[in-house]
Formats: structure tokens, sequence, C-alpha cells
């Protein structure tokens, strides 16, 4: 039998093979699993980044040509995520949480369920009975302990947060939750700190004149967008290493002026953004207006003041994109 091949004749016989053959062979038994999670070629692609975008309904991913006088975006196949009554059928997810390689996707019929696309793998969590559909959702990890160890999903109850919380305006960066939250005084980052179970204040940028804040990670840093509807500016503001205990530290990184720019057509209002490029180019996906009806990822250069307008001609609905960084992990969901 397969199964009962010497580890050095089935290590030859998965280098032969395409990797995406040897997720699927990772089911097969303990043994299998452990040689693959082993095999250099499975290493090395699940540590290459992906950009990936909600759209449709859909996890996809995509690849984007700058470098030509005609810019072009490509959707290449939305990712599988199977009903687990339904094989055959393609669940329709209304929003998704990314955390360290795992997707925490809520369905357009209000089910749950932890994703691991890059090994196929899905952990779907019971509701409470009187689950609220605007209850805020988070997936995250203490930092003293293996990533997603326990494996356990809970509820707070009558959390006095005394604030208003931005729908869709999560992230997530080193296990722990931000939001964009609001009191009748000033707008402000929530964190909540999977080790110490709390929720903290943090600030955020000078955001005096401008109408729009989206919340995105840059690698290993917290990244605020700021859009000026009048003055027609776009400001990306980075913080410093992240620690919770104290202030965050924001530094400028780039300002975008609009007006200034030959190729910008209207202002675009960005839902999510994304950096790209080694941090040469900024991904924004705008929603379409009643003038144009059609969503758009703008690509805008950080450096050399480049812009250029994309429009998404195949986006079905108007569900607003979310773009984000993607590196496949080996944690199971």
């Amino acid at each position: 039998m397969m199964s009962d091949l010497p580890a050095d004749l089935l290590e030859t016989i998965f280098n032969r093979l395409p990797t995406t053959s040897l997720k699927g062979l990772r089911s097969t038994c303990k043994r299998w699993n452990g040689l693959i999670k082993r095999n250099p070629r499975f290493l090395e692609a699940a540590k290459k980044p992906l950009v990936l975008i909600l759209k449709d309904n859909r996890v996809w991913r995509m690849s984007v040509n700058h470098d030509v006088a005609a810019p072009s975006k490509e959707f290449d196949g939305a990712l599988s995520l199977k009903d687990p009554h339904f094989k055959s059928q393609q669940v329709d997810i209304a929003g998704v949480f990314h955390c360290d390689g795992l997707l925490l996707c809520t369905t357009k019929d209000d089910r749950l369920v932890v994703w691991n696309p890059y090994l196929e793998e899905t952990r779907w969590i019971q509701h409470k009975t009187d689950h609220k559909r605007d209850s805020k959702l988070a997936l995250g990890y203490q930092n003293n302990k293996p990533k997603f160890c326990s494996g356990s999903w809970r509820v707070l109850d009558n959390v006095p947060l005394d604030c208003f919380i931005e729908p869709n305006t999560s992230v997530s960066l080193k296990g722990n939750t931000y939001w964009l939250a609001s009191d009748e005084v000033t707008n402000f980052l929530l964190c909540f700190d999977f080790t110490t179970e709390r929720f903290k204040r943090l600030c955020l940028p000078p955001i005096q004149n401008f109408g729009k804040i989206v919340l995105s990670v840059i690698e290993e840093q917290l990244s605020v967008l700021l859009q000026s509807y009048h003055a027609l500016e776009m400001e990306i503001w980075m913080t410093d290493d992240i620690d919770t205990e104290a202030a965050l530290l924001w530094s400028i990184f780039i300002k975008v002026d609009f007006k200034n720019l030959s190729t910008y057509y209207c202002f675009p209002v960005c839902w999510s953004f994304l950096i790209h490029e080694e941090k040469e180019k900024a991904l924004c996906c705008t929603i379409g207006s009643y003038e144009t009806s059609r969503n758009m990822v703008n690509i805008t250069g950080l450096h050399d003041q480049y812009y250029a307008e994309i429009p998404d001609e195949d986006s079905t609905n108007w569900q607003r994109p979310i773009i984000f960084g993607y590196v496949p992990s080996l944690v199971q969901s």
C-alpha cells in the first residue's frame, strides 16, 4: 500500500507532484500530512503573499499589471468555500476578517466559518441562540502561546464600550484586533487584546478636515488612509512598532493631491486599501457611484505621483469590495 512506502520514497513522489495536489493529499493520513508539511516546495509556496479581494460574495485572487499604458487587473479565480451540507454549492460570503492566514467569514445566511483557503480547511462555528446580527466578530490569539492553540469561540456579553464601532473596519495585527471607533468627542482606534481580554482606546493621526478614514495593515504596521472630499487630497499614515501598552506613534507615509494628477477623472471614495509592490503602489477599492455605477480598483504611485483607474466591468452587485494582503498559513482552522 502507498501508506506503507518508506518516507524517502514518498518524499520523492511528493516532489514530482504539483503543489496544489499536495494540499489535497494532506488529509490522507497523519503520516502523509507530516511529510507534506515539511516539503520544501510546500513551505516555499506558503510564504508567497497574495492579493485577495472580497467581491460579488466570493473571495478572489487578484493580480494587477500597472507597468503598461493601460493598466489592467485580473481575477485569477474565486477561492472555493463549499457548503458543508451541499458539497457542490459555493457559500455566499457577506464579510471577511483576516488573521495570519485564517479568514473569519460571515455568510449571507448569517453563518460563521473559520477558513484556511490555502489548506482548503474550514471550521464552522455554532451561533448562540440569541446571536445579534450587529455583533462584532474577531479572530486572534494570545501572544504568549502558540497561535490559535485553544481553538475556542467565546462571546463577551454586555461589554460597556461607551462608543460607536464603525462597521466593516476591523483588522488584525500580531493577534490583536483593531476597529475604527468614535464617541461624542473624537475618533480613535479601539483595540481588543486577546492576551488580557481587555479593550483599549488608541490614538489616530490628525484627522481634521478629513471625511473618510480607512484602516489597513501593512506588514507589521497599522496604516490609515485619510481622504478630504473638499480639498481632493489623500494621506496615508503608518505606525511605528505596535505596543498596546503605549500610545501609538504615527508618521505620514504619503500625501496625494488629486488636483495635480493629469490622469485624475473623479475623486475616488475608498472603502479598502492595500500598499503593494514593496510599498511603491497603493491599491484602493472604491464602490460604484450613481454616476458611474461601476466599482473601481484605483492605483496610486506613492513616490512618482502615478494614478490610474481600472473599472470592474464584471461586478454583479453593490457589495463594498474589501482588498487585503494574504500570506498563506499552515495553521489548521
